[in-house]
């Protein structure tokens, strides 16, 4: 399975999200061989796995280097995904993630390309919700409502705004190999996020 994730705003998560997709993958029984390719010019993955010693369940590679053999690939792009290149980032993989913020300025750099998200086919690309309030729903589904109505596909996961990210970034470790509630509940959020992928394009 390969597994994009684009961007069309700095700051939401992408790096993140492809991150701790891998490690669910690499951790996730029968997986087999996971890399993850970092294609961001900054390698702030490779930075995130140098730093932590490569304790991750997965290897990174420099984006100028072809992965010889994996059974999963999970590729990090650029930030600020021109919009053009959304359709062949889907023709070269299984899922395309593009993760987005709430705010407006986010929702509506996503709905702007509704024309180009809409010639793909439901099952190569969804919307990833992040940084969302740990408390009450309603902005959520404001936001779910609004790409909904554009016709847009989401995924039923979203991804809580958990200040616990920063202390792994720091440490070089996946969320969930931290100590404490607070981890454990963020990496409950990605485990579901995986779970919900693997159910729909494991197979592929």
């Amino acid at each position: 399975m390969i597994i994009t994730i684009a961007s069309f705003k700095g700051g939401v998560g992408k790096t993140t999200t492809a991150l701790h997709l891998a490690q669910y993958l690499g951790k996730r029984r029968g997986s087999g061989k996971v890399v993850l390719l970092d294609g961001d010019p900054n390698r702030s993955a490779l930075s995130w796995y140098e730093r932590g010693q490569q304790k991750a369940g997965f290897s990174v590679l420099d984006g100028d280097e072809k992965p010889s053999a994996f059974n999963h690939l999970v590729i990090d792009t650029p930030a600020r995904t021109d919009p053009t290149e959304l359709l062949p980032l889907a023709a070269a993989s299984d899922l395309l993630i593009i993760p987005s913020e709430i705010s407006i300025f986010s929702l509506e750099a996503t709905i702007a390309t509704v024309g180009v998200l809409q010639s793909l086919s439901d099952d190569r690309y969804r919307i990833l919700l992040t940084m969302l309030p740990t408390r009450g729903i309603k902005r959520e589904t404001g936001a779910r409502d609004a790409l909904r109505e554009a016709k847009l596909m989401v995924f039923d996961t979203g991804i809580k705004d958990r200040a616990v990210y920063q202390d792994a970034a720091l440490e070089g470790l996946p969320v969930g190999e931290l100590k404490g509630s607070a981890a454990a509940t963020a990496w409950n959020d990605y485990q579901a996020l995986g779970k919900e992928i693997w159910k729909d394009w494991g197979t592929k």
